[in-house]
């Protein structure tokens, strides 16, 4: 069933009228026409709403994309979504303006932060090429929010180096203006230091500017040291020239202001070494006995220190300048620091020495057959010397040997020399000289020994008997005992005290009777030679009663001598 169009009737009679009036229509016409005017009326209807229908789909499908581009572009840019929660609630023309205008604000907001993110890129760029900074990392998929947060961030971070550097530079600059006024430095117009200087802090803010300036600084702190350990040595020598002309005139020189102030700077360094012109100058006047008197220094030096050829500097003290007077002082002060060191090794050497040499005389005096004959000679004071030796010498050639230890172990790969010769081969060649002669001495006596004890047996034995002994007789009885003890323990010494084969030994005292009771000493003394190894000649001392208290004394001679040879026997 057809619904029934919404016409008016007043249209109907309008149509009707003038289709009669101007068509010449009668009613049959008319309602014919009516009815054809009514379907065809219907069909358009039908088109006007299926196209509406349609129109309002496509604009819905258009609505959604609309909106699915701005959620894409609020996604890509990172921007908040503003739409209300009402949106849902609102008729289409409402949505489509809505959406309309939401994308009008997002390409106006959208293009700010382009043209923001264009300006932080051209300060990176600049920033980076002042620093020689590398730019920032693009990040794949990245909103255009966080890239510019994280774009500040980074600039943020150039401009803090860049004031870390600023001020770096200001210091560096400081820093240069006073070495370079210290130093007398003169920089190069066209260099990166120039601008720092003339304070362009800009163009000095690269990577290498900086690398250019700190090694430009360094290698002028190395000659700020240098100028002042130069500074330092001038002041020395200064010293050492205030010293000696202040010894050798009358009037000492005055101090200058730069040797009181001691800056280190090259002012200082021009008026030190003027100074230093001017002293040597006036030393010069002086230099021909101021030389000969330092020479005579230095050769005593030389033989205090024992030194040789080897050790010893050649001065040429017939051309006389500036240099030699240093050259003599050096040696001098050289010489004056070497004898400190080799002081105790020198004293230990020369009482080694001293040792050696004595224990040589007492040798060549202890074979000597005539000190029995000297007055005041005395066996046991010859022995007491032979054990003095024979303690003394291995202990100060110990102590000597310690002292060379010690010093060897403060100067390696060195050698202690003696007039050229090392201490070390002094000492052994004595010590092995001394074990070989103590050797010899000992296989070359043993036979003595054995003959000495047969010929002092047997004259003992032709002793005749004795009479009461007297209180005298008794002294000189215990002054016996104590010889005889004295050589018994000299007989057990082991052989490294005897010194060579020549050196008296005695092995045997006897008590040898006088025919009137009187006692008597007989010693032994072995001759020297090859031939008489076995030779043995006695000599008997009267040890009788005192002169003064005996007139017998007076009819018999005082001494007499028995000698008796190896091959005596003894009497029945």
């Amino acid at each position: 069933m057809t619904e029934t169009l919404p016409i008016d009737s007043l249209m109907i009679d309008r149509w009707t009228s003038q289709w009669m009036k101007q068509l010449g229509f009668n009613n049959e016409q008319l309602l014919k026409r009516n009815h054809k005017v009514e379907q065809f009326s219907r069909i358009l209807l039908e088109r006007i709403q299926k196209k509406k229908q349609t129109d309002i789909a496509q604009r819905e499908q258009l609505l959604i994309e609309t909106l699915r581009e701005y959620e894409h572009r609020l996604s890509r840019t990172g921007f908040d979504n503003d739409i209300s929660e009402d949106f849902e609630t609102m008729k289409l023309r409402q949505k489509e303006l809505l959406i309309e205008k939401k994308h009008q604000e997002l390409d106006v907001k959208e293009e700010q932060f382009i043209k923001e993110l264009d300006q932080l890129s051209q300060i990176e760029r600049s920033l980076c090429q002042i620093l020689t900074a590398t730019e920032m990392e693009l990040v794949p998929d990245e909103t255009l929010v966080k890239r510019i947060q994280r774009l500040q961030d980074y600039l943020t971070t150039l401009e803090n180096l860049k004031n870390d550097r600023m001020i770096t530079l200001k210091s560096y600059r400081t820093r240069l203006n006073d070495l370079c006024t210290q130093l007398d430095y003169k920089l190069d117009d066209q260099s990166v230091v120039t601008q720092l200087v003339d304070e362009k802090y800009e163009s000095c803010l690269a990577t290498d500017s900086l690398r250019q300036i700190e090694c430009l600084l360094n290698e002028l702190d190395v000659k700020y040291e240098e100028q002042g350990k130069h500074v330092h040595r001038l002041i020395e020598t200064l010293e050492k020239l205030y010293s000696k002309l202040t010894k050798d005139d009358a009037s000492p020189p005055k101090r200058s202001a730069a040797y009181i102030l001691r800056h280190n700077t090259a002012e200082t360094v021009t008026q030190l070494e003027q100074e230093i012109a001017d002293l040597q100058a006036k030393r010069m006047a002086t230099s021909k006995v101021y030389c000969e008197n330092l020479r005579k220094k230095i050769e005593d030096l030389y033989d205090r220190c024992q030194l040789g050829a080897s050790e010893r500097h050649t001065i040429d003290y017939e051309n006389l300048t500036p240099d030699t007077l240093d050259e003599c002082d050096r040696e001098y002060d050289r010489l004056d620091d070497l004898y400190r060191i080799r002081q105790p090794i020198i004293d230990a050497y020369e009482q080694w020495r001293l040792l050696v040499q004595q224990h040589a005389e007492f040798l060549k005096k202890s074979t000597s057959a005539a000190r029995f004959h000297e007055r005041g000679y005395s066996a046991v004071k010859e022995q007491a010397e032979r054990k003095r030796f024979a303690i003394a010498l291995p202990k100060a050639e110990r102590n000597c040997l310690n002292t060379l230890e010690q010093w060897e172990k403060d100067h390696l790969d060195e050698q202690f020399l003696i007039n050229d010769v090392p201490l070390r081969q002094i000492l052994d060649q004595q010590h092995n000289g001394t074990s070989n002669t103590t050797t010899t001495a000992t296989t070359a006596l043993a036979p003595s020994k054995i003959t000495k004890t047969v010929s002092t047996s047997s004259i003992s034995s032709m002793a005749v008997p004795q009479r009461t002994v007297s209180k005298a007789n008794a002294r000189k009885k215990s002054l016996r005992n104590l010889v005889k003890q004295t050589v018994e323990s000299h007989m057990t010494q082991s052989h490294h005290e005897e010194a060579d084969e020549d050196t008296l030994e005695f092995t045997q005292l006897e008590n040898i009777k006088h025919i009137n009771g009187l006692p008597r000493i007989v010693t032994s003394t072995p001759k020297t030679g090859k031939n008489n190894l076995h030779q043995t000649e006695h000599t008997v001392v009267d040890m009788g009663r005192i002169k003064t208290n005996d007139p017998i004394q007076k009819h018999r001679p005082s001494k007499r001598v028995v000698s008796v040879t190896s091959s005596a026997k003894c009497p029945n």
